[in-house]
């Protein structure tokens, strides 16, 4: 988290439903080396039956005469693990509703595997890469830009990862009454941001405005406010000159009255995320557990449309992706001369 975070806000429902759909609150990007040499390569859409584990021996005796008798290397599989499977929630989870919602993956997930699930909520979206790296989290529902940022490192195995929206995916706001009416006027001003990992409140946003030729650090300062909602509150606080929010948000701030009427006025949209969220595993997770949870989760989740708003009202999944399904985030990261190392 950045030093210069703002004071936080009471989060809702909503906005940590919207940061794992694009995003609250949320989480992602790259890191040390290139993509295609730390991430396994796409398999099918459906992973095939884990090995049996019954071991195979062979021995032959050549002849009468004594001679050793050869046996082959056994041949098994790890066994499945048994212990509970500790799952990450994203990032700013802490409104009883969402908090809910997203507790019914870890149901899934601990029905389909049958062993009892534990439910994390790193402080960050970096947390969440380093606790997955370290071992400290099994499986983790993800924002873009950090699934990427730990693909690229080597520190998760994506396991479903969702096509995304063509909508925009960040809307940045002004004051509505002020003098920027678009983002040149921006030029020299102060912005804040949400999380140095946000999909929406970081990277599309900041991406945009390198497109437009601002520069960051050099044409305009930010901060980084630690959430959706406190970035627009510092907005409307007049801490700075404009903010950056997932779209989906403004309309739900705008009816729970985080947003008065009238206050604020879109001055700027990104461009569409490349791809949707995705729910990663640690490397290193028993393969039966793996395979099960390949096999069953996202038809699973997909037929549950009390939750369909998580992955953004997608469908279309891809089991398994390869780095390759990563790179278009990694080459907006690049673009918006965004530095991944410099995020871990």
């Amino acid at each position: 988290m950045n030093p210069n975070t703002l004071p936080g806000a009471t989060r809702l429902g909503a906005l940590a439903l919207a940061l794992v759909t694009i995003a609250a609150c949320g989480s992602a990007a790259a890191d040390t080396a290139d993509t295609a040499d730390t991430a396994e390569p796409a398999a099918d859409t459906r992973p095939s039956t884990a090995p049996s584990s019954d071991d195979t021996a062979s021995a032959a005796t050549a002849s009468p005469t004594p001679t050793p008798t050869a046996t082959a290397t056994p041949t098994t599989t790890a066994p499945a693990e048994t212990g509970p499977i500790s799952f990450a929630l994203p990032p700013g989870t802490d409104d009883p509703d969402a908090i809910l919602q997203i507790g019914t993956i870890a149901d899934y997930i601990a029905g389909i595997t049958g062993r009892e699930v534990v439910e994390e909520n790193p402080a960050d979206y970096m947390a969440v890469v380093e606790a997955m790296r370290s071992g400290f989290v099994d499986v983790a529902l993800m924002s873009q830009f950090s699934t990427a940022l730990a693909v690229q490192i080597g520190a998760v195995a994506p396991l479903v990862v969702w096509e995304a929206e063509q909508l925009p995916a960040s809307l940045c706001l002004v004051d509505a009454d002020g003098p920027i009416q678009t983002l040149e006027d921006f030029r020299d001003g102060q912005i804040a941001f949400v999380d140095p990992g946000s999909t929406t409140g970081h990277f599309m946003p900041r991406s945009m405005l390198t497109q437009a030729g601002l520069e960051f650090d050099e044409d305009y300062r930010a901060t980084f406010a630690g959430g959706h909602d406190t970035a627009l509150l510092a907005l409307l606080n007049g801490t700075v000159d404009m903010a950056c929010t997932a779209r989906q948000l403004v309309p739900i701030f705008e009816d729970a009255g985080i947003i008065p009427p009238g206050e604020l006025r879109v001055v700027a949209e990104t461009d569409p995320i490349p791809i949707g969220i995705s729910i990663v595993t640690r490397v290193d997770l028993d393969e039966p557990t793996r395979e099960l949870l390949a096999a069953e989760l996202p038809d699973t989740l997909m037929a549950d449309e009390s939750i369909g708003d998580l992955f953004g009202g997608s469908l279309d999944y891809i089991v398994d992706p390869g780095a390759d399904v990563y790179q278009p985030l990694i080459q907006v990261a690049r673009d918006a001369g965004i530095d991944l190392e410099d995020l871990r």
